[in-house]
Order: C-alpha cells, then structure tokens, then sequence
C-alpha cells in the first residue's frame, strides 16, 4: 500500500467515526441487536364477497408514488409523534411501494372479477388503470402504548384509459392494532392491513368501471 493511500485511510477514520452513529441513529430496535437480517414479505388472502359484481375489463394497477421516506425496502415505525424511524434488522423484500402494488395485484386477482388484473404495460393497454399514492404504511406508537398499530394511508385515482377519463378518486386509510411490539408479531397486521385495503378497494373500482362501461 503506498504512503499517500495510507494517509488517505487513516484521513478518513475520524470521519466514519462521526457517520457510523447518525447512520444507525434511525433504527428501532426491540429485543436488543439483531445479529442476522429478517426478510418480510407480506402477503394478502383476499375473500370476495358474493355481492361484488364481474366487470369484463382489463385492469392495470400502477406502482405507487411515494415520499423518499417511505419509497425504501425499511419498515417504518413511529416510536414517537413526530418520529419516523425504522426498524433494525429487518427489511421488506421490495420497496414499499412495490411490495403495495404486488399485494393489490394479488389480491383483485384473487376478486375473480375482472378479465385480467395486472400492472401497466406498453405492450397492452388496460380498459382500466388503478393510480395510487401510498401516503403511510408504517407501525405508529401512540402515546404510552406498549405496542404500535399498523396505519397504511392510500388515495387511489381510477382511470378509463379507452375515454381517457377520471372515474373517481378516494382515500383509503386503515389501522390494525398490534398486541405485541415484535416485529414478527406486527408483520401479521401489515398484511391484514393490506387485504383490507383491497377489500375496500375491488367493490369501488368495479362499481366506477361498471357505470363508465
């Protein structure tokens, strides 16, 4: 190693002693250092309702938009009001954002109500083009709980792309109380959270596609 790149290194030490702390300062640990990283893909088991009318049409379901805070493969969780850390040791196996987008997939899928559910592609256009916002989607500690409660906050844009026409927009909020602080007890409630979202949402996209038909 030549002197100059030695003195380079040794330059350098201080400044990552300073980094290293502020790094690590966003993470919530529960339980104490994880010494390995958990993986969580969460997923949705939707039951459709007798009720729910068919709708011959293609529907295609964007990537959600999302803040840079919550576009990451971290999980998010507020200990505090205010605060936005993540948790240490763990990450979802897609950004958020994405892992949103294949779980609403999944779940119209499994509605049976449409011609075919998909994300968007410029090889076909969809009859249909479901555009979201993901807003939250995060653990959130509110004052002297002992275990967070899963808050996922989607608006969700409705798009006739034959007419090129907005059908109709709504916001989704849902929240699904922990009753424990252990990650791998809240990730239950993640995808409880996200099947509700899609429950919310089929009956609404098939009516607003159903009155532009």
């Amino acid at each position: 190693m030549s002197h100059s790149r030695s003195l380079a290194m040794r330059a350098r030490l201080p400044l990552l002693a300073l980094l290293l702390p502020a790094m690590l300062s966003g993470c919530f640990s529960i339980g104490g250092d994880k010494t390995k990283l958990e993986v969580y893909a969460p997923r949705v088991d939707l039951k459709a309702d007798a009720a729910w009318p068919s709708l011959k049409a293609t529907l295609a379901i964007g990537e959600p938009t999302a803040s840079t805070a919550l576009d990451s493969n971290r999980i998010a969780v507020r200990p505090a009001p205010g605060r936005l850390q993540v948790y240490a040791g763990a990450i979802w196996s897609d950004n958020a954002p994405v892992l949103v987008q294949s779980a609403l997939v999944s779940g119209f899928g499994q509605s049976d109500r449409f011609t075919s559910v998909t994300r968007p592609t410029s090889d076909v256009a969809a009859d249909l083009l479901l555009q979201l916002d993901l807003r939250q989607f995060e653990a959130v500690y509110s004052n002297d709980a002992s275990a967070p409660t899963v808050v996922i906050e989607l608006q969700a844009t409705l798009i006739d792309q034959r007419k090129q026409q907005v059908l109709g927009t709504r916001t989704v909020r849902i929240e699904q109380a922990s009753e424990k602080k252990e990650l791998r007890e809240v990730v239950p409630m993640f995808e409880s959270a996200l099947t509700q979202a899609a429950a919310t949402l089929v009956p609404w996209v098939l009516e607003k596609g159903a009155a532009s038909r």
